[in-house]
Order: structure tokens, then C-alpha cells, then sequence
């Protein structure tokens, strides 16, 4: 009996790694298909346990060169994926980046018309298919006047090959408005799916847009309406601005600003003044000075009493002196035609340490009487500490004549603003404005835009790493 027994055990000790067949022992090799690339299969051997912890334990005592072989190409394997995957994670977020940088865009970004008895007047309005894509859209009027006012379609369809389309609305305004001073209603653009008409509903975000109507219902005798803007030039200087506007029945014959500039603890630095204008109703004129400032770095106070005939006003906006937080340093336009919509891309530089938010540019333009033709924005930015960012507005040319017109770059974050006085030249495919330091808007046509270099640089390194993932996975096979 003990002799069986030792001669089984000797049987199974020769037979190690083989497997019984129909009561034979068969010689067991390695399965190149083993997708968990273990040594022996499972219930090779009634002696081990089918975990696979315990397997490869095993394997390792049996051939450890094998193991270590097998270790190194699931590392390179997995190596190789993880790049992968982390290139389609950033894939994925700057296409989402893209795409909330590209939204549906609508010009002008705002209407002013000054209150007269039983006015009516049709407005244009274009809106801009920035993604070149197929959707709908709905419109809708809100505000303080908008049983004044009449669409004159609240739905279209747009198809990809589509850039733009022209809209109007009508202002019918009532023989009186009790309360003079600023009404204002927004038409909404609010974009939607393709067909969204005939499905009937809608789950989910949409982009909408809006352009202003401002309607001035003026004061019975004289009001000024002003504002102040505060620029630093390269040399440092500063030059205050404010613009005015008569929103009285009555002209007024002089008007004036002393501006006077305060530190932060209060104390009196300065006091200028401006020049003197006189503003007809409803007109608007521009008051000026200037100041060399011979102090310390850091936040100033201006407060700039505004004196016409026997009435007076007061504005105060903070300023810094030494320091420019936020510079437009270059407007791009590509593929101008006069007529159309012009795409205005500015470059602004934040050279604050910090992230400065909701940031919009605004650019006005003046006609021969010195009155806005046109006012139109960018949408907001947040723009990333001491970095240069890319803002976009839209101008629609419909109805503006070639010819040279004074206009303005305003760089607007919160209760701030930097300004560039500038003069446009436009003609049939050409815009060059000038400004305080020279030229600032650059034309040009054709060439590549930063989404799309972005996309194209994506794609290129996603074909390198598919190229090399490739190799590496050849190489694998042969080692095998």
C-alpha cells in the first residue's frame, strides 16, 4: 500500500505541468491566447487553487523570465492606453472650450432713439451663425416698451451653409410718456434644434443673444446726461473724458468739469478742468483734460463735478496711476466686405496678477454730427492672470458708406474701463483705424484662426500617438 502511494506521488512529481487526457498524461504548453497570460490554465493540476493570485505565484517560481517578459508588455500596454486616454480627455475639453467660446451672435448690440409723439419706426437686426451649423431660432421682445414693439417673424431656421440673416422689428411709440429718462427693452435671440417648430419641445441648454432698445424720453427743461472714461497713454499721461449729452427740451450754452483727484486716504492731489461746450437738445459733445501725474503708484479717486449754466452734476470712477491692468493691444479683421457683417478680433493683455471677470469690449462709432452710428460688443470673457485673451465683436455694415469716421475701443471690467480713442477709414474690403499710438486695427484676410489651429493641433498629435501606439503594439507581437 505504501508503495502505490509513493509511486502515484512520483508519477504526479514527473508529471508536473502535464494535464490527464481520457486517463493519459498530455504535455501542457502555453496558451499564446491566454488573455490573463498565466502559466499553467485553470484546473491545470488538482494540487493548485484556481485563484489567480496563487497562479501566478506559481508561474514566478516556475519561469521567472517568462514572468518578467510578460510584466513588461502589459506595462507598455498600459503605458500606451493611458496616453490615450489623457489625449481624449483633452480632446473633449477643448472642444467644450471651443464651443462656448463660439456662440450665436446678433449685431447691433444696441438701438438709441430719442422719444418723439406717436414715432414709429422700423428697426434692422442681423444675427450671426458664428458655428455654421443647422438650428432654429426664437425671438421674443421684454423690457419696459415691449407692448410698443412688433416682430416681424418670431421663428427662422438656419442651415449650416447659412452665416447670417437680416431681422427688423417696429417701434410704435404712444403719444406721451409721463416720466422722462431711459426705457429699455431687449429683443432675445434664443437659440434652439433644427425643427424645433415641429417636434414642439425642447430638454436642455440653449445660447440666446440680445440687442438694446434704448428710448430717451427727455426733461422738460436741462439735463445732462454724462459719464467718464479715464486713459493712460504710453507716455503716462492720463487724459479724462466725458462724454455728454443733453437729454433736456432746452440747449444748454456752457459746460464745464473740474475734476478733482483724491489718494486712497482722501487727500487732494490735483484739480483740472476741462474745456467748455455748449450742448443743443439732445445733442452730445465730448469734454476733455489732461494730467501728468507726478505721484506714487496705486488707485486714485476722480471726482468730476460737471457745471452747465446753473445746474451741476457729479461723477467720481477710480483710476490707477502707474499701472495698465488691461491693454486691447491688436484688432484683427479678416475678410472684410462692406455691406456684411465684419468680425472684429481683439487682443487683450491682463496684466493684473489676478483673474479679472466679465470683461466686454465695446466699440463705437461716430458719424459726420459726431452721433453713434454704431454700438456694438463682444460678449463677456474672464480673462486669465497676466495672459493675452482673443474678444470678438460683430459690426453689421448694412447702410454704412465708405468714407472716414471718428469712433472709440472701449475695454470694459466691472466699475473700470480702458479706452482707445480711434479713426476708421473704411472702404469696400478694407478697414485701418488709427488711434492714440498709432494704428491698432490690423486688417487681413484669409489665414487660420485660433479654433482652428487648436483643432489642428489636436488632430496631428492624436494621428502621431495612434502612429507610435501602433509601433509599440507590433513590437509586442514579435517579443510574443
Amino acid at each position: 500500500m505504501k508503495g502505490g502511494k509513493m509511486n502515484k506521488i512520483k508519477k504526479e512529481k514527473i508529471n508536473f505541468g502535464k494535464r490527464e487526457v481520457n486517463g493519459e498524461w498530455a504535455e501542457r504548453r502555453t496558451n499564446n491566447k491566454n488573455k490573463l497570460g498565466l502559466l499553467f490554465p485553470l484546473d491545470s493540476h488538482p494540487d493548485f487553487d484556481i485563484d489567480n493570485d496563487k497562479l501566478d505565484k506559481v508561474k514566478m517560481l516556475a519561469h521567472p523570465r517568462l514572468v518578467n517578459k510578460d510584466i513588461n508588455e502589459r506595462g507598455s500596454f498600459n503605458l500606451s492606453l493611458k496616453v490615450i486616454l489623457s489625449l481624449a480627455i483633452l480632446l473633449i475639453i477643448l472642444i467644450v472650450q471651443i464651443h462656448q467660446i463660439s456662440s450665436l451672435g446678433i449685431t447691433p448690440g444696441r438701438t438709441n432713439i430719442n422719444f418723439a409723439p406717436g414715432l414709429s419706426q422700423e428697426v434692422s437686426f442681423s444675427i450671426v451663425n458664428t458655428e455654421n451649423k443647422d438650428m432654429s431660432v426664437v425671438f421674443f421682445v421684454r423690457g419696459a416698451l415691449n407692448s410698443s414693439v412688433a416682430l416681424k417673424q418670431a421663428y427662422a431656421e438656419f442651415s449650416a451653409s447659412e452665416n447670417s440673416k437680416s431681422f427688423s422689428y417696429r417701434i410704435d411709440l404712444p403719444e406721451k410718456i409721463e416720466k422722462p429718462g431711459l426705457y429699455e427693452t431687449e429683443i432675445v435671440a434664443l437659440e434652439m434644434p433644427k425643427n424645433f417648430k415641429e417636434q414642439g419641445t425642447f430638454v436642455g441648454a440653449t445660447v440666446a443673444v440680445v440687442t438694446q432698445l434704448h428710448v430717451y424720453v427727455p426733461y422738460p427743461n436741462k439735463y445732462l446726461d454724462a459719464d467718464m472714461n479715464i486713459i493712460t497713454d504710453d507716455n503716462g499721461k492720463i487724459v479724462f473724458l466725458v462724454p455728454a449729452i443733453n437729454r433736456g427740451k432746452l440747449d444748454i450754452v456752457n459746460a464745464k468739469a473740474v475734476i478733482d483727484i483724491y489718494t486712497a486716504l482722501n487727500e487732494k492731489v490735483a484739480t483740472i478742468e476741462t474745456n467748455t461746450e455748449s450742448i443743443n437738445s439732445l445733442m452730445r459733445t465730448e469734454l476733455s483734460a489732461e494730467w501728468e501725474p507726478k505721484v506714487n503708484p496705486g488707485k486714485y479717486l476722480a471726482v468730476a463735478t460737471i457745471l452747465y449754466d446753473n445746474e451741476r452734476a457729479e461723477i467720481q470712477k477710480e483710476f490707477n496711476v502707474g499701472e495698465a491692468l488691461v491693454e486691447i493691444k491688436e484688432v484683427v479683421v479678416r475678410d472684410f466686405q462692406l455691406g456684411e457683417i465684419a468680425k472684429f478680433n481683439a487682443l487683450v493683455e491682463n496684466r493684473w496678477g489676478n483673474e479679472i471677470k466679465e470683461v466686454f469690449l465695446n466699440i463705437l462709432v461716430y458719424n459726420n454730427d459726431q452721433q453713434i452710428m454704431a454700438d456694438f460688443k463682444s460678449p463677456n470673457y474672464d480673462l486669465k492672470p497676466l495672459s493675452t485673451s482673443e474678444m470678438v465683436a460683430y459690426w453689421d455694415t448694412t447702410g454704412v458708406h465708405r468714407g472716414e469716421y471718428d469712433g472709440k475701443l472701449i475695454l470694459r471690467y466691472g466699475a473700470k474701463s480702458a479706452e482707445k480713442n480711434i479713426h476708421l477709414k473704411i472702404s469696400e474690403n478694407d478697414i485701418e483705424i488709427s488711434g492714440l499710438t498709432g494704428r491698432v486695427l490690423v486688417r487681413g484676410k484669409g489665414g487660420m484662426s485660433t479654433n482652428t489651429l487648436i483643432i489642428v493641433l489636436i488632430v496631428v498629435l492624436i494621428a502621431v500617438n495612434a502612429v507610435w501606439f501602433a509601433v509599440v503594439k507590433r513590437m509586442i507581437k514579435k517579443r510574443k
